[in-house]
């Protein structure tokens, strides 16, 4: 039982005890809940803050809280925080803490995938550009733990999770990069999700858009507007795509900015995070030849659409990050060429997602699939193509060579979460990647 009127953490993880760093350098008195009675940072919290009361989730706690200091991994619809909320505590997180606390200009990112790729491209544009850049939020990095360290302008990658509890971020540039069904373990249903991730725009000084999303955004109509799209751009506020005669190039309205081999991300979905960036950059005045550059020079994060190298000639591609449907449709989319060459991995925790997405994709491009993990019978249903179902990673590796030719790409894209057999999705990438150079 928490005692004392207090702001009150909730979840003990990286987030969380982000927080209580922060709280604790500002003086500011709080306390801390988790569900679980020894989560990962409490021995951490006992060593440097042993002044700090934490106990296991109390709803008679959280309803004499001051204030509710939600962390991204409990769900805003669980019970004990919504009877809180009836009660009517305050509930607020990190990213809502870090807009309330900063001056700077804020560059808001999200969408179902790529968020991190833009969020570190952004930011090293930004750096080529000569701005003193902070970057961070959901792509590893707390932001309570960037602030006040001089920078000049932040980047920040927002999840849905930390959206559930902003009101009105008031970003300076705010983006949904691209939207697909995902986290249906923790939403009701596909809208709710999406008016999640749109909650993003609320204030914000300019808003850029993608044009392939179907979704209406419910934007402020005197918000600037810019967009990206793979349609060819009719406006400088316009960034796509302009094919001039067998090449493809980045451009902004009648500018054609870079050739799109010329960049080190592969995919044509590379090609619309590398879009949106450009439109980001120009929204908050980066320098062009800088952002061009980097472009060229940005090799990617690991572990999306991570290219391993060529065995054997087999072209080889770690998207351990994937973890929906719409991740997997847009890699094998963006690989595929007339050949259908593509041996696609996948499998784990479907979190309750619709792979029949996949399956029309599948049936163009995929020439061979392997599905493993603990959904894998139904994720096979739901391909519509023959597919070797086993049980582990490992098993599918050991299949492998004896299934594939020089000529083909091996793309490792799960569609799932990893937590049924890996600690998470780095841990998987990092086993695929082992297992890849000891098969081939």
């Amino acid at each position: 039982m928490i005692a004392g009127k207090l702001k009150v953490i909730v979840g003990l993880g990286k987030t969380g005890y982000s927080c209580a760093s922060y709280f604790r350098r500002r003086s500011i008195p709080f306390a801390v809940m988790d569900a679980d009675s020894n989560p990962a940072m409490l021995e951490s919290l006992r060593r440097e803050m042993p002044e700090v009361q934490f106990s296991a989730i109390d709803s008679s706690g959280l309803l004499a809280a001051e204030e509710i200091v939600l962390s991204p991994g409990v769900p805003l619809q669980s019970k004990a925080i919504k009877e809180a909320v009836a009660g009517g505590v305050p509930v607020t997180g990190d990213i809502a803490i870090f807009a309330d606390n900063t001056d700077k200009p804020i560059i808001a990112i999200t969408g179902s995938n790529g968020k991190s790729t833009v969020s570190d491209l952004v930011a090293k544009m930004a750096r080529a550009s000569g701005f003193n850049v902070g970057l961070g939020g959901n792509i590893g990095i707390p932001c309570l733990d960037i602030l006040d360290r001089g920078h000049d302008l932040y980047v920040l990658e927002v999840s849905s999770y930390q959206l559930e509890v902003i009101e009105k971020l008031s970003a300076r540039v705010a983006v949904v990069l691209n939207l697909s069904p995902d986290h249906l373990d923790r939403y009701e249903n596909v809208k709710q999700y999406f008016e999640t991730k749109s909650r993003i725009y609320r204030g914000c000084k300019i808003a850029i858009e993608n044009r392939e999303t179907k979704y209406q955004f419910d934007i402020m109509e005197e918000t600037n507007r810019l967009s990206f799209g793979f349609d060819e751009p009719k406006t400088s506020k316009n960034f796509g795509i302009r094919e001039v005669g067998v090449k493809s190039y980045l451009c902004s309205g009648k500018s054609n900015l870079l050739d799109v081999t010329l960049m080190h991300l592969k995919g044509r979905h590379n090609w619309l995070n590398a879009l949106a960036a450009l439109a980001i950059g120009q929204a908050i005045g980066f320098d062009q030849q800088a952002m061009v550059e980097t472009l060229i020079t940005y090799k990617g994060l690991p572990h999306r659409c991570e290219w391993l190298g060529s065995f054997k000639g087999i072209e080889v591609y770690n998207d351990s990050k994937s973890t929906n449907p719409g991740s997997t449709r847009a890699a094998i989319e963006g690989l595929s060429n007339e050949t259908k060459n593509i041996v696609l991995i996948l499998g784990g925790d479907s979190k309750g997602a619709d792979l029949g997405d996949l399956s029309a994709v599948c049936a163009r491009e995929v020439r061979l699939s392997f599905v493993y993990g603990r959904d894998r019978q139904k994720i096979a249903s739901a391909l519509g193509i023959n597919s070797t179902v086993v049980a582990t990673l490992e098993e599918v590796m050991e299949l492998i060579p004896a299934q594939v030719a020089s000529g083909d790409q091996i793309l490792f894209s799960p569609a799932c979460a990893s937590l049924d057999q890996f600690r998470n999705y780095e841990h998987r990438g990092d086993e695929f990647k082992r297992l890849i150079r000891e098969s081939l």
